[in-house]
């Protein structure tokens, strides 16, 4: 049987595994959509997988689920299954057939090593351990096919050249020294510590990004006007400010706590003609710095009224507002 492509197989053991949680769920079909969003890859390539081990969905159903798990199955699975043997019964050893233990009929742990006495002679988890002096002894007896290395880097090596030499097919090294094997070995190698390095550098980028980003400023709109509340959100929701409105000044002091905005536009004539003036006193009253554009049909007169550096009052805007004088006023008191 020609090799399938590494990746190609991995995606097929993740297909599985997300499979059969839908086939539990009594899913008799799925579309290939729906598989690629769960596997995190495309659905031209989940099609692509299945139609290269030889199953095909229709147009109308998609893929019978029970059909490409069998499909799948063919090609990772062995009639008779395979032997595991694991070296190095440490925590992180004891964590891997706690985990394998019960995740596959095909694939079976049958043997475990250490240099440990009080570990040798004993089992764990009904498999038997043995001093690694007996290695060879022992996969040769069992005709182990995979052998999987939790030891310390000195020795992974030695273990490695033992177990090809005993028959071994294939080796997953969790151990940081990288192995050098004969071609018709298979090794995998995980090392945990360049895993958790990676996840720490870019962690540290998205980090360093998420400062470098500008905070989203926030924008109060109150403005009793339908229409204009829709082109002001319109407008700074496309210069990426978040944008919060209320059609009546009273309702606007409540979303002051709440929303917490970086500046506030106010239609000081709205329908109740104090409720503007009203609002703006509430401001001071309650000591709210938060710097406010007003808008209004008499802009002139309403400068003249009000006490614009007491109230925080940044321009008086004549209506209808220019929106490029708008957003000049905003990104200069944002």
């Amino acid at each position: 049987m020609e090799a399938i492509n590494g990746k190609t197989i991995e995606r097929l053991s993740i297909y599985r595994r997300l499979l059969k949680k839908l086939s539990a769920g009594a899913t008799e079909y799925f579309y290939s959509h729906d598989l690629a969003k769960m596997a995190h890859v495309t659905s031209v390539q989940v099609r692509r997988d299945l139609m290269y081990i030889g199953y095909s969905g229709s147009n109308r159903k998609g893929y019978e689920t029970k059909g490409v798990l069998e499909s799948i199955g063919e090609i990772l699975d062995t009639k008779e299954g395979m032997k595991i043997a694991i070296v190095g019964i440490g925590n992180l050893g004891k964590a891997l057939v706690n985990f394998l233990s019960d995740k596959s009929e095909k694939l079976k742990i049958t043997a475990l090593f250490d240099i440990d006495d009080k570990l040798c002679g004993k089992n764990y988890h009904g498999i038997p351990c043995y001093h690694v002096d007996m290695l060879q002894k022992i996969i040769e007896e069992q005709k182990i096919s995979i052998g999987m290395i939790s030891t310390s880097s000195k020795s992974s090596k030695e273990i490695a050249d033992v177990m090809v030499c005993a028959g071994i097919k294939a080796v997953i090294n969790y151990t940081a020294t990288p192995l050098n094997l004969p071609e018709n070995t298979f090794l995998e190698e995980i090392d945990i510590t360049t895993s958790v390095e990676k996840a720490s550098y870019f962690a540290k980028v998205l980090a360093e990004k998420k400062a470098a980003c500008p905070k989203e400023k926030k924008i109060l709109v109150i403005d009793d006007d339908i229409d204009m509340v829709k082109a002001y959100t319109a407008i700074l929701k496309k210069n990426d400010f978040k944008v919060c409105s209320s059609m009546n000044s009273s309702e606007g002091l409540g979303m002051i706590d709440k929303f917490n905005p970086d500046l506030i536009i106010l239609d000081i004539m709205m329908e109740n003609p104090d409720s503007g003036f009203l609002f703006l006193n509430e401001l001071k009253e309650r000591n709210i710095n938060v710097p406010v554009i007003l808008s209004s049909s008499i802009a002139k007169a309403t400068s003249n009224i009000l006490d614009v550096s007491q109230l925080n009052i940044k321009t008086i805007l004549q209506k209808p507002v220019d929106f490029d004088e708008l957003m000049v006023n905003i990104k200069k008191y944002t």
